[in-house]
């Protein structure tokens, strides 16, 4: 079952911000992760692929989501495992260093 990205942002409930990579953050490399995900009927996330963004970014991405918690989707009242996609973008001009997360 796939949920739309943006319905899956709604059922986010725990969200832990990635840490900016210090090479990355030198060089000064800015961008978006995209990544595939399977959320479990638990709400965790169980399976994470790369979809696209700058290797300097990915693994920092991936392993902020991975420690994600959502709601878990129901369907006729009953929790499924749902596909969505995760975009995380890492921008410099964030105060906190951090990079921010939105689903797209």
């Amino acid at each position: 079952m796939y949920a739309a990205p943006d319905i899956q942002q709604q059922r986010l409930i725990y969200q832990l911000r990635p840490l900016y990579p210090k090479l990355a953050r030198e060089a000064r490399i800015e961008g978006t992760v995209r990544l595939a995900a399977e959320i479990s009927k638990r709400g965790r996330v169980d399976r994470l692929r790369l979809i696209s963004g700058h290797p300097l970014l990915v693994k920092a991405a991936m392993d902020a989501v991975s420690e994600w918690r959502y709601e878990p989707c129901r369907y006729f009242g009953v929790p499924v495992a749902v596909r969505t996609e995760i975009s995380v973008t890492f921008s410099l001009s964030r105060e906190d260093g951090s990079g921010q997360m939105v689903h797209v």
